[in-house]
């Protein structure tokens, strides 16, 4: 692995009615940001399988970073998201950061996908090697994962974030400023029950976590 490569993971301080609403309105704001912190720890857990020289991860909000480092302790390099309400710019900005600290080759993943098989993020690594993009796709039409080598503005913008058209109109993007793509293995976001239930089936929950959902599932 090139020792320009870097990992950035977007996080959100995992406060109940902030973080997984959709999941929220059916198993309740408390219970969802339970999940949510698990599902951060082991993204985290993830991101130390992958062989980078540095691990990044950019939160919201910005007065909550002591309690985050508190409760995710560990060898990250952390800083805060720009205050925007569009994606595709705290995106941006976020790899333009780590970009300008010297890392040329940089992943970018949420932590929606927790069960997200490592082999993924792995092969996202060494494929970005010889490609301008590097995209994760979502079984919900967005993308897990973001690879890049250099982070465009117009890769970015003029996206309908939050929707179906999210990785089609960002490869048509791609297409337009002629950057050569490689498209990883579709993945599933947990953003319902049904995600929900298929991450309890493959063992995913602690125990305790997984006896609060059944009566959901």
């Amino acid at each position: 692995m090139p020792t320009d490569t870097a990992l950035i993971i977007f996080v959100k301080f995992p406060a109940p009615g902030k973080v997984k609403t959709r999941l929220a309105a059916a198993v309740g704001a408390e219970l969802a940001a339970q999940l949510y912190r698990e599902f951060i720890r082991r993204t985290f857990n993830l991101a130390r399988q992958i062989a980078v020289a540095a691990r990044f991860v950019t939160f919201t909000p910005a007065e909550k970073e002591q309690e985050l480092r508190a409760l995710f302790p560990g060898d990250w390099h952390w800083f805060a998201q720009i205050d925007s309400p569009d994606l595709g710019v705290r995106i941006h900005r976020a790899v333009h950061h780590v970009q300008q600290q010297g890392y040329s080759h940089v992943l970018t993943i949420g932590t929606d996908s927790p069960s997200l098989p490592p082999e993924y993020l792995k092969q996202a690594a060494k494929k970005l090697l010889t490609h301008d993009l590097v995209l994760g796709p979502a079984t919900d039409g967005g993308y897990y994962l973001i690879g890049l080598k250099s982070a465009p503005k117009e890769l970015f913008t003029q996206i309908d974030w939050s929707t179906e058209h999210v990785l089609q109109q960002t490869r048509e993007h791609a297409e337009r400023l002629r950057m050569s793509v490689y498209q990883l293995p579709v993945w599933y976001d947990i953003d319902d029950l049904a995600a929900l239930q298929r991450f309890c089936d493959e063992s995913h929950l602690s125990p305790a976590l997984l006896k609060k959902v059944k009566s959901f599932l």
